[in-house]
């Protein structure tokens, strides 16, 4: 897989998706994408993509969003946030980061943290103001391939409820709220 020719690290392939990273340098912009098989001697044709420089989302699977409590269970129905609780977010396009050097294909580092920019976690509407949780670092998570954690910590005044949406908010940019993979939590 190549973007604008040069090739990307590929970090699982399968019949249909293909997981790749796009360097971490890469400014926003739109650029020719090309899947090649080598097995095959066959290119794709061009497809343009857009890179954005924040395309903030937390990632989702089967089991719900990828939130967890401190000892490692996701945050879901039956485990619920509690107040002053700290929990712990993994998610994806949140940008360019200070501090550790990070190359692409390579884990990010385990000293001298990768840091992002200031990062804003609701859960709830992002327009009542007790729906903002304490962001207390985030950067890309040590020792992974271009996955971020974000660390943040329920406050004492804070919405409760079933299936809040989760918001992320980065350089003005939010996370999506609907759609099947959207996130939401339980708050007690």
């Amino acid at each position: 897989m190549t973007l604008n020719n040069t090739p990307l690290p590929l970090l699982a392939t399968f019949p249909s998706p293909i997981n790749a990273q796009l360097p971490p340098t890469l400014a926003a912009g739109r650029y020719p994408l090309v899947v090649r098989s080598i097995a095959n001697h066959e290119a794709s044709s061009s497809a343009t993509v857009a890179v954005a420089k924040y395309a903030p989302a937390i990632f989702v699977d089967a089991d719900g969003p990828a939130i967890f409590h401190q000892d490692g269970t996701r945050l879901d129905r039956y485990h619920p946030g509690q107040r002053d609780e700290t929990l712990t977010i993994y998610a994806t396009g949140l940008g360019p980061t200070t501090g550790g050097k990070v190359t692409a294909g390579v884990p990010a580092p385990l000293s001298t943290l990768a840091v992002t920019g200031p990062v804003e976690v609701f859960f709830g509407d992002p327009t009542i103001s007790d729906a903002q949780e304490i962001v207390d670092w985030s950067g890309l998570a040590p020792g992974l391939i271009g996955v971020y954690q974000i660390n943040c910590r329920i406050p004492g005044t804070h919405l409760k409820g079933d299936a809040l949406p989760v918001t992320l908010r980065i350089g003005g940019v939010s996370s999506p709220v609907t759609g099947p993979n959207a996130p939401t939590v339980y708050v007690e």
